[in-house]
């Protein structure tokens, strides 16, 4: 059975590797939305507007999730740890949305 901080350990160094897979995907994003010439409607750009909200929303989930796993690898507090697992799940559903939707923006537009 791992410790408590075995797990934070795991959550921290995956927290901090998955929010910088996340800007690869707002990379993404941001490279194909500026494919487009500056005359382009804004409806025809807006979901990559939305894309890259929601990728940056994700990114900035995950360094807080780094930051509650940092927090508790301080304090060793029983609330932030489980902050941080829960939070830590949150971003694997984050990351898989942010994939998918990445994909299906560029790869099916």
């Amino acid at each position: 059975m791992p410790t408590d901080g075995d797990v934070i350990t795991a959550v921290f160094a995956a927290a901090a590797a998955l929010s910088g897979l996340l800007l690869v995907f707002l990379g993404i994003v941001l490279s194909a939305f500026q494919s487009y010439s500056a005359a382009t409607p804004a409806a025809a750009v807006a979901p990559y507007r939305r894309a890259g909200g929601a990728i940056l929303a994700a990114f900035l989930l995950g360094l807080a999730t780094v930051a509650v796993a940092l927090a508790w690898l301080l304090s060793s507090s029983r609330g932030l740890r489980d902050a941080a697992v829960i939070l830590f799940c949150v971003q694997l559903a984050t990351l898989t949305l942010s994939a998918v939707g990445a994909a299906r923006l560029v790869l099916w537009r």
